[in-house]
């Protein structure tokens, strides 16, 4: 059998994630549908199966799975059908073993999909430039709030997340080709794009996380250091520049950030949302709507310190009286991965994640203090989990499917190198 019939399907997959994670959420859910049961049969049927079972990130995932699969059979009988999908939370720990089966099996697998990440931020580059000076992208849609792009994403404002999530990929791309001079070039103009276009957005919570993933890199990220100040020193020139110059821009990335961080609030309504001073508070965590979501989720885990509330459950008990602080409690989830585990989880599962963070922190100190260079692989990936994991921020739902995906998506890669 031909090596094109055994895997053409799962190999044009795993490359059009960086695509379909930008256009259809419900196509990349049926990809790691696919690409994992395809994983399971094949590795079966090639007696593999156990070999790429047994690795001990798996073993930690099973765990974690299992922790809150417990927690889940625990939850209120009328919340049990509303929190249901949580049952199938596994599929993620087979997504990643799947891509790093497939990137085993596919010859240039790696290198095919890093260029497919290029090639996707090339695209966005040209299409957000475009919105940007016209008000509309190549598909017509339009600018949100003044000037904030998001081009292909349309009134999902979250252009500047995607580029984040994927730039530790430009740099995997950049290490892989170092001593090409095309490609070493091509990814310092992506990585000055992505500071960029991140900005541009509007999303501050992106933006500033680009600065937590720079100074790690520059810490931590052996050879490529003089690369990234150069790059920053340009891309803030720049940004510079359209601060002085786009009072729109400035307004929602500058003065709308301190206003919300002021300690001298005047607005009668940013106080109501969280009345800090009834808290003994003299700043607002993030945003005063973001206080608000924290106090709700710690006055949760103080009912359950232990186990929590139960997965995905801060959208149905925001709102009792219990917990909420007043009518601007609720949400789908508090907008931290960190409050949101105590809430949900309890402190045994904020084990999993303090466990996970000491891990990627102690590899950081290691490959620093031995200075191995070949490690820059895994430095990359390690960044993409320090921003993920960043505290200090705004995040999505710890379980939200699209950010899940792009969660454990590099975890195959880097099984990969590791195994090599």
């Amino acid at each position: 059998m031909l090596y094109k019939d055994r895997y053409f399907a799962e190999k044009w997959l795993i490359i059009s994630i960086p695509i379909s994670t930008i256009f259809s959420i419900f196509f990349l859910e049926l990809s790691l549908i696919f690409i994992s049961i395809s994983f399971i049969y094949k590795s079966y049927i090639n007696k593999e199966l156990k070999l790429f079972f047994k690795n001990k990130l798996f073993y930690f995932f099973i765990v974690f799975y299992f922790y809150i699969l417990i927690r889940f059979l625990f939850v209120e009988n009328e919340l049990q059908y509303e929190t249901i999908s949580i049952i199938f939370y596994f599929r993620y720990g087979l997504y990643f073993l799947a891509i790093f089966y497939f990137l085993t099996k596919i010859p240039k697998l790696e290198e095919i999909f890093l260029k497919s990440v290029v090639i996707i931020f090339i695209i966005l580059f040209i299409d957000s430039i475009f919105q940007f000076i016209l008000g509309y992208n190549l598909l017509g849609f339009k600018t949100f709030d003044g000037n904030r792009i998001s081009s292909f994403f349309g009134d999902e404002l979250i252009l500047g997340s995607y580029l984040l999530r994927f730039s530790p990929f430009i740099f995997i791309f950049l290490i892989l080709n170092i001593n090409s001079k095309f490609n070493y070039w091509l990814s310092f103009v992506l990585i000055i794009i992505a500071d960029i276009i991140i900005f541009m957005t509007g999303e501050r919570a992106a933006a500033g996380l680009v600065v937590v993933l720079t100074i790690y890199y520059l810490i931590f990220l052996n050879n490529l250091r003089i690369l990234r100040i150069l790059s920053l020193l340009i891309s803030s020139l720049i940004i510079f520049s359209l601060i002085t110059f786009s009072t729109s821009v400035k307004e929602r990335i500058v003065d709308k950030t301190f206003e919300e961080l002021s300690l001298d609030q005047k607005n009668p309504n940013i106080a109501e949302i969280f009345p800090k001073e009834k808290f003994n508070l003299d700043f607002y965590i993030i945003s005063p709507t973001h206080t608000n979501y924290i106090f709700t989720s710690i006055n949760m885990f103080k009912e359950n310190i232990f186990f929590g509330m139960g997965p995905k459950t801060y959208r149905y008990f925001c709102n009792d009286e219990r917990f909420k602080i007043n009518r601007f409690s609720c949400s789908t989830h508090p907008h931290n991965y960190y409050v949101q585990i105590l809430a949900e989880l309890g402190l045994f599962g904020f084990i999993f994640i303090f466990l996970a963070i000491l891990f990627i922190v102690l590899k950081s100190i290691k490959n620093i203090l031995e200075k191995k260079k070949y490690n820059n692989y895994a430095i990359c990936i390690y960044g993409f989990y320090i921003i993920n994991f960043w505290p200090f921020t705004s995040t999505g739902n710890f379980f939200n499917n699209w950010l899940s995906i792009l969660m454990y998506l590099p975890l195959g890669f880097y099984l990969f190198r590791l195994s090599k």
